[in-house]
């Protein structure tokens, strides 16, 4: 009718159905034998210059090219392509390990007697036990077989079922990384990936909120609660920053993520290669889908090991042994998600592919205005701050990015004893070199801004006492001593005893700063927790099994429970009298306590005063001196020191204990 050409119809043959129904049979032996790069030595007349690649390579482009053309008549047979597919991408080595490449082999048509026998003769094929020619053809059938995933997801699976059948491929893909693959592989797994957890459209997501085209991006868009920031609902706001066209990037869920995660909990030593991995998936898809979508399944992770946990302690059933290992499990899974975290913070300072998402967190909290955009901007890092806790020096590091001083200030101030360990000064080395760089080169000059409210999140105010509460942490080192001159450098100018006045303010209860603070030291204690519980369950005590958020497991109280004291009068009573047994007279011994408390009330003009002998002279003495003089040398502290220095100088513990200088003198 009208110009509309007809249609013209395909019209099947017994032989193309026949193939047709063969090929999820035929297609191992395509994966296999597309590996297979063999030249044969001697010439073949009927197949001439052609090795078993390029003809596998040849019968795949056409197979391809006939399900491109006729998707819809393979949905009967998808069940069998995927058993295929996982077989190779499953097994470590796939095919080729189980079938290993030929070295040598016989043309093919020479084998072929009169009697039509001959082609399956003994050494037809002989094996090769060589690396390079096994690795060439596992770098090709994989390449192949994830080739064939994508054609088949773009061309023969209906939209309604893309979701199943991405999920049976995430797994066997991302679970390649155990067995470290060349770099093409590992490229080509992830743009997979990518393409294959892309949702259809209109198809349903968990981020079709944002994908919608009645998304409402204006001034008016309701803001959610941050009481869970780590919510669908927090999440698609935050999302909610991204351009349209970069939300089509988006997957439709986090499987991939998860899968991610698991892998590395369970083989950690693939954490070293994880920063490339984040890299790869950076360039794919929106960084901060791909920073958020981690924080998020990390933050599941977790909940899911403190349930199992929950679980294992409260079980009647469980055994001293089982409740230790439990333990030892858990510190381990949250040093696990504390190294995760740092790898996140690496990529996302260091690699090129997230310089525009470190723009788009830059001052994030400390320069908030009142705007959408600035809204989703610190939800984002409220978000990404809930993971980074997990690793204090990477929380410390992201909140200074962000320019929220309050906040790193208010939780260095209430750090705990647990968390100060080598590692943590080893980070904290590395925080001092990142922050010498020309990428935090603006907090050197934000720290000469002089606000009117010094006790803001962005004040150079705050800023200068957060870093001052770093170098109190840090020992006599070389980065001690880079801190050191830094903020020698802005001191005089800042007049920070003036300046710095009042900041001890207290923060106020339900502000952005008190959030953070309070998610920040809860992953603190939930790391020191269970470190402490980790090693009192190695000891030969009964494992505590009750879990309490208003538990206290102070160091000091527990060492005396362990030591058999009573409580700390006890403890300091049983020292005194190990003191008179082993040393004597307690008496000789001079009493150091008070000596701090004494400084502050002493004159400052007679506080560099020393007693020496001094020869007369004509000059009147000086009144004010000798008062300061005074008054120092009646304090209590003042005076145990100048009768114990008296009695050394005397040699009255000599004369008391004799016996010492009969043994040596007997000795000489």
């Amino acid at each position: 009718s009208g110009g509309r050409t007809p249609r013209t119809t395909r019209h099947l043959t017994a032989a193309s159905i026949s193939v047709r129904n063969a090929l999820p049979h035929v297609l191992p032996g395509i994966l296999l034998s597309i590996g297979d790069t063999h030249q044969a030595r001697s010439k073949d007349s009927f197949l001439p210059d052609h090795t078993t690649h390029s003809l596998a390579e040849q019968a795949n482009l056409c197979l391809q090219d006939a399900v491109r053309r006729d998707g819809h008549a393979f949905i009967p047979h998808l069940g069998g392509f995927i058993v295929a597919l996982r077989e190779e991408l499953d097994s470590p080595g796939g095919l080729i390990a189980r079938n290993p490449p030929s070295v040598e082999r016989r043309p093919y048509r020479m084998d072929v007697k009169p009697d039509g026998s001959g082609i399956e003769s003994t050494g037809w094929f002989r094996s090769s036990d060589g690396v390079e020619e096994r690795d060439k053809a596992l770098i090709l059938s994989r390449l192949c077989a994830l080739q064939w995933v994508v054609v088949l997801y773009e061309h023969v699976v209906p939209d309604s079922l893309k979701s199943e059948y991405a999920s049976e491929f995430i797994d066997c893909i991302i679970y390649q990384l155990v067995d470290q693959p060349p770099g093409i592989i590992i490229v080509k797994s992830f743009e997979v990936l990518a393409k294959i957890t892309n949702p259809a459209e209109g198809e349903v997501s968990l981020f079709s909120p944002i994908l919608s085209p009645e998304y409402d991006d204006s001034l008016d868009a309701a803001i959610p609660s941050n009481h869970n920031p780590m919510d669908d609902e927090n999440t698609n706001f935050a999302l909610g920053i991204l351009e349209p066209s970069r939300r089509k990037l988006l997957s439709r869920d986090r499987e991939v993520f998860a899968s991610i995660v698991d892998l590395h909990s369970k083989h950690q030593k693939l954490l070293l290669d994880l920063s490339k991995v984040i890299e790869l998936m950076c360039t794919l898809q929106p960084p901060e889908f791909v920073f958020v979508s981690f924080a998020n399944e990390l933050d599941n992770f977790v909940l899911d090991r403190m349930k199992k946990r929950k679980k294992v302690l409260e079980s009647p059933e469980t055994d001293t042994q089982g409740v230790k290992q439990e333990l030892a499990a858990f510190a381990k899974d949250l040093a696990f998600v504390s190294n995760f975290a740092q790898q996140l913070v690496i990529v996302f300072f260091a690699a090129p592919e997230t310089e525009d998402f470190r723009e788009l967190l830059k001052d994030s909290i400390g320069f908030k205005d009142d705007t959408i955009r600035d809204e989703r901007r610190s939800r984002l890092f409220h978000i990404l701050l809930h993971t980074f806790s997990h690793n204090i020096v990477a929380a410390v590091t992201f909140s200074l990015w962000g320019s929220a001083f309050l906040t790193t200030s208010t939780f260095l101030q209430r750090i705990d004893p647990i968390d100060v360990s080598l590692m943590f000064y080893l980070e904290l080395d590395q925080l001092i070199d990142l922050i010498e760089r020309p990428l935090f080169r603006h907090l050197h000059l934000r720290m000469l801004d002089c606000e009117d409210d010094p006790c803001t999140e962005g004040s150079g105010a705050m800023l200068f006492r957060t870093l001052k509460s770093i170098l109190m942490l840090l020992p006599q080192s070389t980065s001690y001593m880079i801190l050191k001159d830094r903020l020698l450098s802005v001191a005089r100018f800042r007049q920070s005893a003036v300046a710095l006045h009042g900041l001890s303010k207290r923060v106020d209860d339900g502000s952005q700063t008190d959030v953070f603070v309070k998610r920040v030291i809860q992953v603190r204690n939930l790391h020191c927790d269970a470190k402490w519980r980790n090693i009192r369950a190695e000891s030969l005590e009964e494992p505590c099994r009750h879990i309490s958020g208003d538990q206290k497991l102070t160091t000091a109280q527990h060492r005396r429970e362990w030591l058999g004291y009573a409580d700390e009068q006890d403890e300091i009573d049983t020292k005194e009298r190990i003191k008179r047994d082993f040393l004597g007279h307690s008496s000789q011994t001079a009493e150091m306590v008070g000596v701090y408390e004494e400084f502050q009330d002493t004159n400052p003009a007679g506080s560099s005063q020393f007693i020496v002998d001094v020869a007369p002279t004509d000059d009147p003495p000086d009144i004010e001196n000798e008062n300061a003089c005074d008054t120092c040398l009646k304090s209590n502290s003042t005076k145990g020191l100048i009768q114990q220095f008296e009695r050394m100088n005397s040699g009255e513990r000599d004369r008391r204990k004799p016996q010492w200088q009969e043994y040596w003198t007997g000795h000489q």
